[in-house]
């Protein structure tokens, strides 16, 4: 069939115009702006909502290229960081209204005074958003990990605190640095914690980097996220309700209280007057009921702990330790030391210990979580010290904080600087005494809160009470036993019974000793006394992997006994004679470090003590150290130290 070419001619003029003609017309139409403000009603736009950018995706006029321009190069969008910044405060409105009439007080870790504060919430949170952009780098992150969350606030803290004293105290702290000086104590007072590596330094506007903080609420918890903080905004709080995470204050504004950190350093309550309530309801103690703190003293800082153990698990705990028959862990006579053990005629209880445990180990992890860790660090702790005091067994007034005074031991102590020490005592109570029944905790630099002045006795006066009591003939008189239950009877004492159970700080919140944490167990007059020790550590202990090592000896040690947390020490039969050929020492008294352990004047007889290396004993006349020894296991297993 033959085809005529001009009948073609009309279709292909219509295929021209509707391919070609059309859509340069319509395209030329919208680059102008003559169709888009019509489509524009029916289009989506970009930031819709209240505040969104009302500019249509067919507009010309934003940052779409011409057809005479050069594209620029892509860019991230800037409404994509709002909303990964929303998300992570768990907030839907772009103002931020939920932060309004919110403002941020920080305190220094154990201070319950405040140091600075930020009133206006919302220039807070658009402050954490810069901060929060800033460490991105330009990518917007969808996630923090706790250690970004940490950084982000410090830096934002540092920015926004008015009337702003939250600088280093220290003698050593530089005020200058701000807030930023308080959280980084340098490299000589920062102790080196597990996960240290994970921290996120700060940079400073003048470029320096610096350590964060951590963050905690007034009852320990440690805000891990940005969405914690909205939550503190959203929750209700009352004026005259200061035990609870916030009050309102005279202004109107809901004040969120957060307790910073530094870093290398461990969270401590801020106790303000005896009788204060700390409420930890994210604490399951027994029976999965919340523990709470109620504050007896100050100075030192102690505090009952309800709801921490049950009598059900109390008996566990004696039981098992009655039926212990392995010799490192069975109840037998109590010691003492530094890295390891010797006998002390000043603790006559007996004591074992408990480490693995079901009850001893839930018990551990609620005591870690009640001190503010979010993690269980077994290295941070000393196993479960199961003690049994039979009548007359005491232990004299002595610290829980250890020391080294000659510098001999590998062990760094020193927890002011970078050293790791016992920071926090929990003694546990399983037993019921009576008021007449002795085995009382003593802390003999602190006076009972609840007896007025007027009213308290002196040291006579109670041994007198003693005496003539139904129980008055159990100790010897005379003896440190009876001189140690006169302090019992005039100074704070602690009554034990069954599932009580009580905390106290041997370190102050920069890691000095608190020398005012001496205390004592009171002599048991009548019945038995069962009790448990948890010691906890501001770094690993002795012999863990990541315990703190005196620089001298960094080089000597070998990376396989860092990591052994189990040290073999050879027992050293040793006696202290007094030769009687020095006339200045006829009255010397032979200490344990600073425990007294008994009279070596030149009419005494000689003291026999089974110790072990690296222990320290002193020679006083007075408050006079004469002689410092310190014992060496290359001398042999019998030592004989004369004066």
């Amino acid at each position: 069939m033959t085809t005529s070419n001009s009948s073609s001619w009309p279709s292909r003029i219509k295929s021209i115009a509707v391919y070609l003609v059309i859509p340069y017309i319509i395209g030329y139409l919208f680059s102008h702006g003559y169709l888009s403000e019509y489509f524009e009603q029916y289009l989506p736009t970009v930031g819709g909502g209240n505040g969104g950018n009302k500019r249509s995706l067919l507009s010309s006029s934003g940052d779409a290229p011409t057809p005479h321009q050069q594209a620029a190069p892509p860019s991230l969008a800037p409404q994509k960081c709002d909303l990964h910044f929303r998300n992570l405060l768990k907030v839907a409105e772009e103002t931020f209204a939920t932060f309004q009439n919110v403002s941020f007080v920080v305190h220094r870790n154990g201070d319950a005074t405040s140091c600075g504060r930020s009133d206006m919430g919302e220039r807070f949170v658009l402050e954490l958003k810069k901060n929060y952009e800033a460490l991105g780098n330009g990518v917007c992150l969808p996630q923090l990990n706790k250690y970004q969350v940490e950084s982000i606030l410090t830096k934002t803290f540092q920015d926004v605190l008015s009337n702003n004293d939250c600088h280093s105290v220290e003698k050593y702290g530089n005020k200058s640095k701000g807030f930023l000086g308080f959280c980084d104590g340098g490299k000589e007072h920062t102790p080196i914690l597990l996960d240290h590596n994970d921290l996120v330094p700060v940079t400073s506007a003048k470029g320096e980097k610096s350590l964060p903080c951590r963050f905690h609420s007034r009852e320990g918890l440690r805000v891990t996220k940005l969405d914690e903080l909205t939550e503190m905004a959203k929750r209700p709080c009352g004026a005259d309700d200061i035990s609870a995470n916030c009050h309102v204050s005279k202004n109107g504004l809901k004040e969120i209280h957060l307790y910073a950190v530094p870093a290398g350093r461990v969270f401590m309550f801020a106790p303000s007057h005896v009788g204060e309530i700390f409420y930890l309801p994210h604490v399951s103690g027994a029976m999965d009921k919340p523990i709470y703190l109620e504050v007896l003293n100050l100075e030192p800082r102690v505090f009952d702990v309800f709801n921490f153990f049950s009598r059900e698990e109390s008996k566990e705990l004696v039981d098992r330790a009655i039926a212990e028959t392995k010799e490192s862990h069975r109840i037998k006579r109590s010691t003492t030391g530094a890295q390891s053990k010797s006998v002390n005629s000043r603790r006559t209880s007996e004591s074992g210990f408990d480490t693995h445990g079901k009850t001893a180990v839930k018990v551990k992890k609620r005591c870690f979580k009640a001190l503010g860790f979010d993690e269980y660090w077994e290295s941070h702790g000393d196993g479960l010290q199961i003690l049994r005091y039979n009548v007359s067994k005491a232990y004299n007034s002595h610290l829980d904080w250890i020391e080294d005074k000659t510098g001999q031991l590998e062990h760094d102590y020193e927890s002011g600087g970078t050293g790791g020490n016992r920071f926090a005592t929990i003694l546990m109570y399983m037993s019921d005494l009576g008021p007449e029944d002795g085995g009382e905790t003593v802390f003999p630099k602190a006076w009972p809160p609840t007896v007025p002045e007027a009213d308290r006795i002196d040291q006579k006066q109670a041994i007198e009470q003693l005496r003539a009591s139904p129980y008055g003939n159990v100790l010897e008189k005379g003896s440190w036993e009876e001189q140690l239950v006169a302090s019992c009877r005039t100074r704070l004492s602690i009554r034990p019974h069954s599932s009580r159970a009580v905390l106290f700080y041997s370190q102050y919140p920069n890691g000095e000793v608190d020398p005012a944490s001496i205390h004592g167990a009171c002599p048991v007059l009548n019945k038995q006394k069962y009790a448990a020790n948890l010691w906890v550590w501001n770094t690993p202990r002795t012999g863990y992997s990541g315990s703190p090592i005196k620089e001298k000896f960094r080089n000597k040690q070998s990376s396989e006994e860092a990591a052994s947390p189990s040290v073999s020490f050879l027992k050293i039969n040793a006696q202290f004679v007094n030769s009687g050929k020095d006339e200045s020492m006829s009255n010397a008294v032979l200490y344990y470090e600073d425990q007294f352990w008994g009279n070596l004047g030149s009419n005494d007889p000689p003291m026999a003590v089974n110790t072990y290396e690296g222990h320290i004993w002193n020679i006083k006349v007075g408050d006079e150290v004469k002689k410092t020894i310190v014992v060496n296991e290359k001398d042999g297993e019998s030592q004989v130290f004369s004066i």
